[in-house]
């Protein structure tokens, strides 16, 4: 076979030398230009390897028919690139004159230049697609066997599908490989594209949830393989797994806040009612002792009594503003519309002592109507304008400067944000949310009176109005609260069974 080297070599169509078996013994370097495999990818496997499941038994039968043949016989098949993808393809071939040895050319089939070129466009255009699809695209034969994939699946190269045996269910969890067969036979079978869901088990142990598309491949009416288009679902499912589970706390967490809540406004209403009775006895008797028995009393009889009085006072102070702060929570919205101004108008009325004693001055913008409860936005006015009287600096006669503007969202005002400002002691920024807890003073009695209620009353009207309040202050330099009130309140959809 000497004289044939020069030629076996030199011959731009890949050929190859095979064995009584079909098995690949030589090949020449044009494979790797043509199909792109090396020779040595291909000595010592069965050329069958390289055509379609279908076709292969057909190459059998020719190759046995060319031991009786006279002169080359040609047959018209498939071959497999390196890609996977496979090629229409002429084979010819001849057995060896001194041996069972056969020689085979292979060439691609066209039927013209035009044709060709046509038809490579097409594919690369194809090639585009898939590639820059973020979906695998799969496409394998009627055994499962894996032709194409556009991408490689994390840890599982490439060459270990294309071409394998029943490559297409390699990737899938082996409990989800039953299912998957039964749908592969059933599309296969029908001709019919299922959409499902399915586990891909990775080789590092993990688990990934894809959806999926099979559907068939048809030649004319007849079903040649499979594709299977499928995405990635497993950050989704994860997403909407914790999502889910962080609703189940919150919901539970909600139910126990109300429970709390509950519970927390049932024993501040009892216990501030159980609280006045003996609260009111101590009241009753420190004043007839007074009355009664002052002149008796040494003059420690007398501080003791006095002392007894004040804290008997302070004490119905506090329960009173518990109930009032409990009432908040309990009592239902009532929102109308509400003057601002008439309020502010009402609530100076009632500082006025207070304010003249104090030469206060209160500077108000006008303020719109809004949708609100008005004993609730009385107290709003009353407890902040208290405040920006009492905490005033030494020898400074008060100032209160009251503001208002109207904040538009999607070109509609739906905000009110009012500033009520003075020019007090102002308050150390390390301190600006601790003021708005209940029972919270930064000062002791003795030197500003009060509960230390105000502030959260405050903080709680606003939240049950869906506003917000907060401060905004430095120690010794005035002081300016700034509440956001809805200009009109939420409608509460009823509910229809």
């Amino acid at each position: 076979m000497s004289y044939l080297e020069p030629i076996f070599a030199m011959n731009l169509d890949p050929a190859v030398l095979l064995d009584a078996q079909g098995v690949v013994t030589r090949a020449n370097d044009s494979w790797t230009p043509a199909f792109g495999h090396s020779p040595n990818d291909l000595v010592g496997k069965p050329l069958m390897g390289l055509l379609p499941p279908q076709e292969a038994e057909h190459l059998g039968r020719w190759l046995g028919e060319l031991k009786a043949a006279d002169g080359p016989q040609s047959l018209h098949t498939s071959v497999r690139t390196a890609t996977g993808e496979y090629r229409l393809t002429h084979l010819r071939a001849t057995r060896s004159p001194d041996s069972d040895a056969i020689w085979l050319i292979a060439r691609e089939q066209w039927l013209a230049d035009h044709e060709r070129d046509h038809l490579r466009q097409i594919g690369h255009r194809w090639d585009a697609l898939v590639h820059c699809l973020a979906d695998f695209v799969v496409t394998s034969d009627l055994e499962g066997s894996v032709r194409t994939i556009n991408r490689e699946v994390p840890g599982i190269p490439t060459d270990q599908l294309v071409g394998r045996p029943e490559s297409m269910f390699t990737p899938i969890a082996p409990e989800e490989r039953p299912a998957l067969r039964q749908r592969f036979e059933h599309v296969v079978r029908t001709g019919e594209t299922l959409t499902y869901e399915t586990q891909v088990l990775y080789p590092d142990g993990s688990y990934g949830t894809f959806e999926s598309r099979l559907g068939p491949i048809f030649d004319g009416p007849t079903v040649t393989g499979t594709i299977l288009v499928t995405r990635d679902l497993t950050r989704q499912r994860q997403a909407e797994e914790a999502r889910r589970l962080a609703e189940q706390q919150i919901r539970e967490y909600t139910v126990q806040l109300e429970r709390s809540n509950r519970e927390l406004e049932r024993f501040a209403s009892v216990a501030s009612h159980d609280l006045q009775e003996p609260l009111r006895k101590i009241q009753a008797f420190s004043d007839r002792l007074r009355q009664k028995y002052e002149e008796l009393l040494p003059e420690p009889g007398r501080d003791y009594v006095n002392r007894m009085q004040e804290a008997a006072k302070r004490m119905q102070d506090l329960i009173n503003d518990l109930l009032m702060f409990s009432r908040l929570t309990t009592k239902e919205q009532r929102h109308a519309p509400v003057n601002l101004n008439k309020i502010l108008t009402a609530v100076l009325s009632d500082l006025e002592v207070r304010i003249e004693e104090n030469e206060a001055k209160i500077e108000a913008a006008p303020l719109p109507m809004i949708e609100a409860d008005p004993m609730h936005m009385r107290q709003l006015f009353q407890n902040l304008i208290s405040n920006a009287i009492k905490f005033r600096r030494p020898d400074v006669a008060p100032v209160v400067t009251i503001t208002a503007e109207e904040l538009p969202k999607q070109a509609r005002p739906t905000t009110l944000r009012m500033r009520v400002s003075d020019n007090g002691i102002g308050i150390e920024s390390k301190y600006h949310e601790r003021i708005f807890g209940i029972f919270e003073r930064l000062h002791s009695r003795g030197k500003y009176e009060g509960t230390g209620v105000g502030l959260a009353v405050c903080r709680k009207i606003c939240e049950q109005h869906g506003g917000a309040i907060r401060v905004e202050s430095d120690a010794g330099q005035g002081t300016t609260f700034v509440v956001e009130l809805p200009l009109r309140q939420e409608r509460k959809q009823q509910q229809h069974v």
